[in-house]
Parts: C-alpha cells; structure tokens; sequence
C-alpha cells in the first residue's frame, strides 16, 4: 500500500509541474513598440504561440508572428528559458536578450541589446 501511494504522490508531483508549466501555454497578441529611434526599428502588432516543452517545465517553445497587411508573417521560433517562480520567459542570444514578465493573462518585457541599450519594448494579452 505505501509504495502505491508513493507512485500516486510522484504523478501529483509530475502532474502539478506540467500544470504550472501550462498556465503560460497560448495564443498572446498584442504590440512591439520600438523605444529606439533606429530606422531599422518598426513597431509591429505581434503574435505569440506558446507551448509547453514535454518533461521541461523550465522551457517553453515560442512561435512569433508579426502582422503583416492583415497576414501573419512567422519572424521565428525557439526555446524559451521559463521561470516559474519569478514568472519570466527569456531569450537570449549573443548581439540581444528579451525578458518578458508573466502577470496573469499580460506578458509585458523589453528587447535589450549587447551594449544594455533597450531597443522594444512588448505588451502581450493571453487569448481566452
């Protein structure tokens, strides 16, 4: 009897990490304001497809759409380091780093370059 409650506590275990994982799992719109005034930079209404990583709860895969003339344009897709504690979703690279803070059904978070120069700055809703 002990060792039949010992597999169920470690698959609540299991199930409550993927649930926790999941509550940022979605469909996220909204906009990617340039901060800059680089001519490069453009703001951009944005979609985020997000979905949970199978057995990493401190990973997320992240699809970004922009929206272009009505059609959404995917500008790529990766993993995402995801903090369930502090509520964060990063990606770095070596030139940038987004980090995004989750609160509830918003993801607000800034484009930051190599040099710390904040380049966007992005606000996101979660679709219900």
């Amino acid at each position: 009897m002990s060792r039949n409650w010992s597999v169920r506590l470690i698959l609540l275990l299991i199930s409550q990490s993927a649930v926790m994982a999941s509550e940022v799992a979605g469909t996220w719109r909204g906009e990617s304001l340039c901060v800059t005034a680089a001519p490069s930079c453009h703001n951009e209404s944005v979609v985020y497809y997000i979905k949970d990583v199978p057995g990493r709860p401190d990973l997320v895969m992240i699809q970004a759409d922009k929206i272009v003339d009505g059609k959404a344009v995917t500008m790529g897709t990766g993993q995402w380091n995801y903090d369930q504690t502090r509520h964060t979703l990063e990606w770095p690279s070596p030139q940038r780093v987004w980090t995004l803070t989750i609160s509830g059904e918003r993801i607000e978070g800034i484009l930051t370059l190599a040099d710390q120069t904040v380049f966007r700055k992005m606000t996101l809703k979660k679709d219900k």
